[in-house]
């Protein structure tokens, strides 16, 4: 049974730690935004400047690796916005339910980055092996 009288309120040091880890939350998903939108506008101007010299198919390849690499810095940053939102909620309502929102929200994109990171080891190790096959085959 519920006690009516049980209040649900944030207590105010989460709240301050919230109130201040939410300005780098944002500047890091506007950083990702940024890049990502850079990296797109880099991918059009060499695009556009291999059209005619280069075969389409390196063409499309390149522009493939440009598209995942904005990828890379789009996907963590819309993680980190709804994070951000959260935290933002959070502190105008100083609910429990809000501050189990904004976690959940963390915890996705920790989760997210742990995945990129291991799929980056794993190319590193491919790429360390294929390198040293091809230098001892060499010899």
């Amino acid at each position: 049974m519920l006690n009516e009288d049980v209040t649900h309120d944030v207590s105010p040091v989460i709240l301050e730690h919230m109130r201040a880890t939410r300005p780098w939350v944002r500047f890091c998903s506007l950083a990702g935004y940024i890049t990502a939108l850079f990296i797109i506008v880099v991918d059009l101007i060499t695009v556009r400047k291999m059209i005619g010299y280069f075969p389409l198919y390196q063409i499309i390849l390149l522009n493939s690796f440009y598209l995942i690499m904005a990828a890379l810095f789009i996907i963590p940053s819309f993680r980190l916005s709804r994070y951000e939102k959260s935290i933002t909620r959070l502190i105008i309502s100083n609910q429990i339910e809000d501050l189990e929102q904004a976690i959940a929200h963390q915890r996705s994109f920790w989760r997210q980055m742990g995945i990129m990171i291991l799929m980056i080891l794993i190319i590193y190790l491919f790429t360390l092996t294929f390198s040293a096959i091809a230098i001892l085959s060499s010899k």
